[in-house]
């Protein structure tokens, strides 16, 4: 299988790591020359000059440029005549009518990984245009596996899952600072309260999963009567903790919208 990669960038270098084996013949191009050296070597990598090869020799092409080169990217592909190979959009923002719009291409796909997909744990939305047949909507599908879980959504929820998706890691990294800050406070070592919070989220989550509860039966398992938890929940309610997480994913909804 023929892969091809325009920008190699944290998303396009992402992808093409994720996916890097020795059953497929990578074609890549990017702006910035430099960021293609390490892949020079790779015995399965072709470093392209232009778009127009990337595409001509690619049945699956990741666009994975920054927004402020889109566009230019766009009307590159708009020139080439339509053949049978799949355009992948990674552009937040850039739904498959725009797309299709700008490129003159029917076989147009939309996806949405996240930072964590490197390492196999995120999670990848995708949106097929219409003229795409089930064979190949799960070509694309065991295509991206290596990111993670893969799940065919809706073009109009995109902006809800980015939210959650590329962004829910920034909100994640701030809570546990907040832990990790809070067991400095009293007074354990910084690398210490790290680990023990990153491994209690970790462990909780797997919990969580393994035993099948939902999230409230395992608050209550934790809390005794009178208890120092049942007291740290109080708090966070009296503060009003849930509202300004629910607010803060909201409006970072809102902004999405208004891209």
């Amino acid at each position: 299988m023929n892969v091809g990669i325009i920008g190699v960038g944290n998303i396009g270098s992402m992808i093409l790591e994720a996916l890097y084996n020795k059953e497929y013949e990578f074609n890549i191009i990017n702006r910035t020359r430099s960021k293609l050296k390490k892949y020079e070597k790779l015995e399965n990598v072709n470093i392209c000059k232009s778009i127009e090869e990337v595409y001509e020799k690619s049945k699956f092409i990741f666009v994975a440029v920054k927004p402020q080169h889109i566009d230019k990217v766009f009307k590159e592909l708009s020139e080439l005549e339509e053949k049978e190979n799949y355009i992948i959009s990674t552009a937040a923002g850039k739904e498959l009518e725009e797309v299709i719009e700008k490129t003159h291409k029917n076989n147009v796909i939309r996806i949405m990984p996240t930072i964590i997909s490197k390492i196999g744990k995120g999670v990848t939305a995708v949106a097929f245009n219409e003229t795409i047949d089930k064979n190949i909507k799960k070509d694309i599908i065991d295509l991206m596996k290596p990111l993670g879980k893969v799940i065919e959504l809706e073009e109009e929820k995109f902006d809800a899952f980015t939210i959650l998706n590329s962004s829910g890691p920034a909100f994640v990294s701030f809570i546990l600072e907040s832990f990790i800050e809070g067991a400095i406070n009293i007074g354990l070592h910084a690398e210490t309260a790290k680990e023990i919070v990153l491994k209690t989220f970790e462990g909780s989550i797997k919990f969580l999963e393994k035993e099948n509860i939902e999230l409230a039966e395992l608050k209550y398992k934790v809390s005794s009567p009178g208890g120092v938890t049942i007291k740290g929940l109080y708090e966070l309610e009296q503060k009003g903790v849930k509202g300004a997480i629910m607010k803060s994913i909201y409006e970072s909804y809102l902004k999405s919208k208004s891209l």
